[in-house]
């Protein structure tokens, strides 16, 4: 167990306080090239007592053409070396994890972040993971309908979604739900494909007209989270709009759903041996056409009730992109002048940002929180 930041809690709970957060192995892409990010990584994990693999990331200009899957669209090769390396070093992880036969694993790319309160975190993320992917009669409980914030107009995920926007959100507070139990943290690897951890936003749940009022469609809320940060804070970058859960919801309010409204950015993902063997057959063996995160993102929107897909996603994300001084992306920013600034969007209590204080030993509460929350003293 984790002695500084992290709790023990019960049941295969427990296994998040581990050092590789309850999955069997965490893996790291990182180009052998960007030792400042293998660097920045290794001290970020050991001051948050993980225990990461290093996944050689690919150059898109070594992959020849014979690689590339058959079905995709003929735009695959003429994608960028930054997009074409990204692709193949995601489906290299995924290949690890298939070969490995684990069970799950955690992959990240190498300028993730997170909070120093992470295993809190995943220990509610876990439970929430538990209820979506088993489902539970939501008729015994009282659900809390709001508009949707969301427009065709305004959202920015209908490229990695094709489902209909709903116009309404169902949420349920997760701790009116009883505590379930299982051998697995995050629930039977059986029964999901993928938990997005890590993402650049994400959109609410678009269920089929069959699952209104489902597992599907729910949206488990934990209010007063003090690792949110205020709502106005709550973009993927400066340019961009807010996201909708800075309307939708109380402030500080976290939420757990379905990915099924499309997300953007593969920042951090965990995988089952199913899903890992699923999306390195769709997109490694069959098809391939455009970045990574787009496809996955239509991949778990995926509908078709003979392949069903589920995964599960929060907002915020729980990990993030980092943006340290000069060290621009080697796929491409999300628009100009996207990291002008040192920071990580979403990450209040940052490891990257309070490096230097946690190599000296620094306490929780001595920590510089990125994200205000005027005075604020939630739970987590």
């Amino acid at each position: 167990a984790a002695k500084k930041f992290g709790h023990v809690f019960a049941d295969s709970l427990s296994d998040i306080s581990n050092t590789t957060l309850g999955f069997e192995k965490i893996f790291v892409i990182n180009m052998p090239s960007r030792t400042d990010r293998r660097d920045a990584t290794s001290l970020a994990a050991a001051a948050s007592n993980l225990n990461i693999d290093f996944i050689e990331g690919v150059g898109g200009d070594s992959i020849p053409e014979a690689a590339f899957p058959p079905g995709g669209s003929a735009d695959s090769i003429k994608q960028s070396p930054g997009i074409k390396g990204s692709w193949r070093s995601h489906m290299n992880a995924l290949h690890t994890v298939v070969h490995q036969n684990l069970t799950t694993a955690l992959i990240f790319e190498d300028d993730g972040d997170w909070d120093i309160r992470l295993r809190q975190q995943l220990h509610l993320f876990a439970r929430a993971s538990r209820l979506l992917t088993a489902g539970f009669d939501i008729s015994q409980y009282p659900v809390e309908t709001v508009t949707n914030p969301e427009t065709p107009e305004k959202s920015i995920y209908n490229e990695s979604s094709q489902n209909p926007i709903s116009p309404t959100i169902i949420s349920l507070p997760l701790s009116l739900l009883p505590a379930t139990h299982s051998p697995h943290p995050y629930g039977d690897p059986a029964s999901w494909d993928v938990l997005w951890l890590g993402h650049c936003g994400v959109a609410f749940p678009r269920p089929p007209e069959t699952d209104k009022l489902s597992s599907k469609s729910i949206v488990l809320t934990h209010a007063n989270d003090s690792t949110v940060p205020l709502p106005e804070y709550l973009r993927a970058h400066p340019f961009g709009p807010l996201d909708a859960l800075a309307q939708s919801h109380p402030a500080h309010t976290r939420v757990y759903h379905r990915a099924s409204g499309g997300a953007l950015c593969t920042v951090a993902y965990a995988v089952s041996q199913r899903g890992a063997r699923r999306l390195l057959h769709e997109f490694g063996v069959k098809k391939w056409s455009r970045i990574f995160d787009v496809e996955m993102g239509e991949w778990c929107a995926g509908s078709e009730a003979s392949d069903e897909r589920t995964c599960i996603t929060s907002q915020p994300p729980i990990f993030s992109h980092h943006h340290p001084l000069g060290g621009e992306s080697d796929i491409g920013g999300l628009g100009g002048g996207y990291a002008r600034s040192v920071e990580t969007k979403y990450v209040r209590k940052s490891v990257r940002m309070n490096l230097e204080a946690l190599l000296r030993g620094a306490r929780e509460e001595d920590l510089v929180d990125s994200g205000p929350g005027e005075g604020f003293c939630g739970e987590v």
